[in-house]
C-alpha cells in the first residue's frame, strides 16, 4: 500500500515537471524569434564618430580604413585593409569593440 502512495507520488510529481520544461523551451524559441538579423548601410569614412576612429586608430594603427558601415541597431563595421588581407571590425556607438571578422565573412 504504502509502495503504491509513493510510486502515485512520483509519477505526479514527473507529470507537473513535463509542462515546465516545454514552456521553458517555448520561452527561449521566442526570445530567439524577437532578435533581429542587423542590417549594413554603407557611410563616408568620415561621418564615423569619434570614440570609433579613436578605437581603429588605437587598436588598428598598422590598418588603413577602406569602407564604414552603420547598423540598424546603431552599431559600426569598419573594413580595414593590411597588406591585400581585409577585416572587419564591429563597434558600438561608443566606440566599443564589439568583434572581428575577416572581410569575406562579413561582407553584405
Amino acid at each position: 500500500m504504502k509502495k503504491g502512495m509513493i510510486i502515485t507520488a512520483v509519477v505526479v510529481a514527473m507529470g507537473m515537471s513535463v509542462p515546465t520544461g516545454v514552456m521553458a523551451a517555448d520561452a527561449m524559441e521566442t526570445s530567439s524569434a524577437v532578435q533581429q538579423e542587423v542590417t549594413y548601410e554603407k557611410i563616408e569614412i568620415e561621418t564615423l564618430p569619434e570614440a570609433v576612429v579613436k578605437s581603429v586608430s588605437e587598436g588598428y594603427a598598422d590598418y588603413s580604413v577602406s569602407e564604414a558601415f552603420q547598423g540598424s541597431d546603431g552599431s559600426y563595421k569598419v573594413v580595414l585593409e593590411k597588406d591585400n588581407e581585409k577585416i572587419a571590425v564591429f563597434f558600438n556607438d561608443q566606440g566599443e569593440f564589439l568583434k572581428v571578422e575577416k572581410a569575406d565573412d562579413a561582407e553584405e
